[in-house]
Parts: C-alpha cells; sequence; structure tokens
C-alpha cells in the first residue's frame, strides 16, 4: 500500500509544481531602440513589475524599431505590452495613415501616458518674440520635410491659430542646425521637440541668451478638441539656464498600451505601478517630473482600458 501511495504523493507534488509555473506568466513589452529612451522606459516598467510580480506577472523588454512595429507586435501577439506614440496609437486605432492596409485596431486601449516629446518654440533675442501671435511676419525654421521635428513645428503653428503662409520666411534646417542660425540671426525662432532639456535648446540659450516663448493661444482649447492626441505640458522653471517661471508647451504623450490582456491583469499592473510610482520616476531621466496626474489626463486619444477603472484607490 505503501509503495502505491508515495508515487501518487509524488506525483501530486509535481503537479502543483507545474500548475504554479503554469500561473506565473512573463509579459514582454515591446519598447523602441536599445540607444533611444522607450527602451529604458520599458526597462524601469519591467523593474517595477518584477519587484513585486501582481497575479504572478513578470515582464521583459523587446527591442524594436519604434511605435508602428509595437503595434504590429500586439496584433501577432509576440507582445502583451507596447509603448506607443500617442499619435501613432491613434492612427493605429482608426487604421488610418501608416496603419490603413493593416486596418483599425479595435480592441486597442491605453493603460497610461508616460513621458512626453515636448515642442518648445525658441527665440533669438531682438526678435520681438513674446508670445505666439509675434511669430507672424517672421523666420521660422520648421524643419526637414517628412521629419518629426517638422510634424511638431507644423502642429505648433496649427495651435498658436496662424497658417504658415503667415511666416515671412519658413526655414527648413536639420535640429543640429538650428541652434547656430539662431545665434547668428539668421532665423527668429525655430520649434524645438524632444525630452527636455535638450542640449540645442541649451546650446541656443548659453551661446546667445535665446529664450522659449509660451505656447499659448485663445485657439488653444479648440485645437485639442481637433486634435487629441496632443496634450499640454510645462516646462519647468530652471531647466534651461536664466527660465525662472515654467513654459507652456505641447507635445505627443508615451502610452502603455495592450489588447489582449484581462481587466485584472491590466489593474493589477496598474496598481503596481501607481503603488511604485516615486521609485518608478526615478529609474530613467525621462520619467523625472511625471505626475500620476498626468498618466490619465489629456493627450490619451484612444479608450482606457476596462481594467484602469478597477485600480482607481492607488491614484
Amino acid at each position: 500500500m505503501k509503495r502505491i501511495l508515495i508515487p501518487a504523493v509524488l506525483a501530486g507534488l509535481v503537479l502543483a509544481q507545474a500548475a504554479g509555473a503554469a500561473e506565473r506568466r512573463t509579459l514582454v513589452i515591446a519598447s523602441g531602440e536599445v540607444t533611444g529612451y522607450y527602451f529604458p522606459v520599458a526597462g524601469a516598467l519591467c523593474r517595477v513589475i518584477n519587484k513585486d510580480h501582481p497575479l504572478g506577472l513578470g515582464c521583459a523588454v523587446m527591442p524594436s524599431s519604434g511605435s508602428a512595429a509595437n503595434v504590429a507586435a500586439l496584433k501577432a501577439g509576440d507582445a502583451d505590452l507596447a509603448l506607443v506614440q500617442s499619435r501613432a496609437a491613434q492612427m493605429a486605432a482608426i487604421g488610418a495613415e501608416g496603419f490603413k492596409d493593416a486596418g483599425p485596431m479595435a480592441d486597442l486601449r491605453a493603460i497610461m501616458a508616460l513621458h512626453g516629446e515636448v515642442a518648445v518654440v525658441v527665440a533669438r533675442p531682438g526678435a520681438g518674440i513674446d508670445n505666439l501671435g509675434d511669430l507672424k511676419g517672421k523666420r521660422v525654421n520648421l524643419g526637414k520635410p517628412g521629419s518629426f521635428q517638422r510634424s511638431m513645428a507644423e502642429t505648433v503653428i496649427d495651435a498658436s491659430g496662424l497658417s504658415q503662409g503667415d511666416l515671412s520666411v519658413l526655414v527648413e534646417l536639420d535640429l543640429a542646425e538650428q541652434a547656430a542660425e539662431l545665434c547668428q540671426g539668421n532665423i527668429d525662432a525655430a520649434v524645438f521637440t524632444g525630452i527636455h532639456p535638450m542640449p540645442e535648446v541649451q546650446m541656443a540659450v548659453e551661446e546667445c541668451g535665446a529664450s522659449l516663448v509660451q505656447i499659448r493661444s485663445k485657439s488653444m482649447d479648440s485645437f485639442f478638441k481637433k486634435v487629441p492626441w496632443v496634450a499640454r505640458f510645462a516646462i519647468k522653471g530652471g531647466t534651461y539656464d536664466g527660465q525662472k517661471e515654467d513654459v507652456a508647451a505641447i507635445g505627443l504623450k508615451t502610452l502603455l498600451v495592450t489588447s489582449k490582456l484581462s481587466a485584472d491583469e491590466v489593474a493589477a499592473i496598474a496598481k503596481t505601478i501607481w503603488a511604485n510610482f516615486a521609485a518608478f520616476t526615478r529609474l530613467h531621466p525621462a520619467l523625472r517630473g511625471l505626475s500620476k496626474a498626468e498618466t490619465s489626463r489629456d493627450g490619451i486619444p484612444i479608450r482606457m482600458h476596462d481594467g484602469v477603472e478597477k485600480a482607481p484607490a492607488e491614484r
């Protein structure tokens, strides 16, 4: 009898261990190039998830070429989570622009917004540019056609209530050329977009006393309704030399998204991130200054996941 019982008990233990192993699941988060911002930010998310293992979930980072590749990875089932730029998320959800052939991704959902790529207007001293309306009749660099810098500069012009035709000269310089051209007086203003502080903006500030212009206008509220993937930001005072006050800016947010995770899984992930939020935002410079309020505020153009609503107490 004992010879029969002992193997049965051992078999039960093996089955229990197998069940426990099956319960632990590693989520794959599609990120970006290893030299960019998405990859280390995804690493920060995984570090928090792997610390607490909510619902037995773990996390691993998958490098990629960016937002479009991440959406494709979600669709193919190669990733469970992804970092996607807010505009790309909107286009993927409705199947527009570069996502037209793939069709609408109706199940794409946002979990939270993270850091942003923020556009600022920088004016040279003596240009007479104190607000967005002063750009009218000025020489403004919008960047190379087809570039991300150009699309963001055009967004700023649109938000200002002006048109490109209102500029006296529309210049098409690379980001790396802007500071020098600004300080030499060849242009009056330029739009810089990135994670702040940007070395290119700092160069213009240090070399010729260039200043940041508040991105505000009477048409701003209607602009945000028309362009939901753009969000309000503030460049905190002291970010650049001589900048004493916060400067209003606009930009695109980085969204943590999913398409197949359950409400319970998303709630567990969200609770874990919010519970460890202070530590999380210290893990990479791009996350510093991020507030809990910003994780679910404007600039999120797709539906929030139902699971987020199950974890409101941590915010």
